[in-house]
C-alpha cells in the first residue's frame, strides 16, 4: 500500500485562495484504531460552512487553533470506498472492505484518504450517484432537525391544515424538507430565487405551491396560497438578501422562523421560540450542534 497521499491543507485561517494548498501527507494505515475504517475518498462536498470556518468568519463559529508546524485538512463528509476496517467485530457484521459508503461526521475529508469511525459509515446502493451520496447524510440530518424544530414550535391545540413556508426550496435540504413535510401531512409553500430554479423544482418535485422571488408579487402569491389561514412556521435556508425580505414577510404572517446555516461538524435538535412582546424571535440551526437567537 502507498505510504503517502495528497490533501488540501492549511496552516492558518484566512481567505481560501490565500491559505489553501495541496500537500502530501503520510498514510499511516498501521495506526488504524479498533473502531476505525480507512476510506479512499471518491467525492466530498464544499459547504458555505467550510469556507466560513476556513476564513475564521463569525458565521463559522469558534475555530480550533492549528498548532504551529502542523496543518489542518478541511472537510466533514463525503463518499468513498472502504480499504481497511479496524478489528471491531461489530463493524464486520454490516460493512466490508471494498464497499462504497457515505460518511459523516469525519475530520479531514478534503484528502485522498480519511480515517472514519465505522459507526459514521452508511453503505450506499449502486443506484445512488457519488454526487448525491457525498452530501446525503448531512442534508438528511439537517432536514430532520428542521422539521423537528418546526414541530416543537407549534402551539397546542394543533389544528390542520398546517402550512409552512420554505425559502431556498430547490436546495438538497429544501427538497428533503418538502418531502418530509408532505409525509407528515403538512402543506409546504416553497420559494426559490429565480424562474430557472422554479422550473427545475417543479420538474423534480411537483405538487406543493412554488414561487420565484424574482416576481414582484411573490408575497401576494404566498398570502393567496394560504387562503386566509395562518402560516405556522417559516424555514429560512437562504442567507442572502432575499432572507431579509423573507423575514419581513414572516413577521406579518407567522409565529416562528427557523433559520438553517452550515457550520461546524454536526447538527442537533433545537426548539425555536415564539414571539415575545411583539418581537419575533428566530432560531438558527448550525452544523456544530449549537443554536443562536436573532431578532
Amino acid at each position: 500500500m502507498q505510504t503517502e497521499f495528497r490533501a488540501i491543507v492549511h496552516s492558518e485561517y484566512g481567505a481560501p485562495e490565500r491559505v489553501l494548498r495541496i500537500a502530501k501527507r503520510p498514510l499511516k494505515s498501521e495506526d488504524l484504531g479498533v473502531d476505525d475504517a480507512l476510506i479512499k475518498v471518491i467525492a466530498r462536498p464544499i459547504h458555505h460552512g467550510d469556507i466560513q470556518i476556513l476564513s475564521a468568519l463569525p458565521q463559522g463559529g469558534p475555530v480550533a487553533p492549528i498548532p504551529e508546524g502542523t496543518e489542518r485538512i478541511p472537510g466533514f463528509e463525503g463518499v468513498g470506498t472502504i480499504l481497511r476496517l479496524g478489528t471491531n467485530a461489530k463493524a464486520a457484521t454490516r460493512l466490508s472492505e471494498g464497499q462504497r459508503v457515505a460518511f459523516f461526521p469525519a475530520a479531514g475529508t478534503w484528502g485522498e484518504y480519511v480515517v472514519v469511525r465505522y459507526n459514521s459509515l452508511l453503505a450506499v446502493p449502486n443506484e445512488i450517484s457519488d454526487q448525491i451520496a457525498a452530501q446525503m447524510l448531512i442534508n438528511t440530518i439537517t432536514a430532520s432537525v428542521l422539521i423537528k424544530a418546526g414541530h416543537n414550535s407549534l402551539r397546542n391545540p394543533i389544528t390542520p391544515p398546517v402550512y409552512i413556508l420554505q425559502n431556498a426550496a430547490a436546495s438538497g435540504v429544501g427538497r428533503l424538507l418538502t418531502q418530509v413535510a408532505l409525509d407528515r401531512g403538512v402543506r409546504p409553500i416553497r420559494l426559490v430565487r429565480s424562474h430557472q430554479s422554479l422550473e427545475k423544482l417543479q420538474t423534480v418535485l411537483p405538487g406543493p405551491p412554488a414561487y420565484s422571488t424574482d416576481d414582484s408579487n411573490w408575497k401576494e402569491q404566498v398570502r393567496e396560497a394560504l387562503g386566509g389561514l395562518r402560516l405556522e412556521v417559516a424555514f429560512d435556508g437562504d442567507p442572502g438578501q432575499t432572507a431579509v425580505v423573507f423575514s419581513g414577510l414572516c413577521l406579518a404572517v407567522s409565529d416562528s422562523v427557523v433559520r438553517s446555516t452550515t457550520r461546524g461538524t454536526a447538527a442537533e435538535g433545537l426548539s425555536p421560540s415564539h414571539p415575545s412582546q411583539g418581537a419575533q424571535e428566530q432560531k438558527e440551526i448550525r452544523r456544530d450542534g449549537q443554536d443562536s437567537a436573532a431578532v
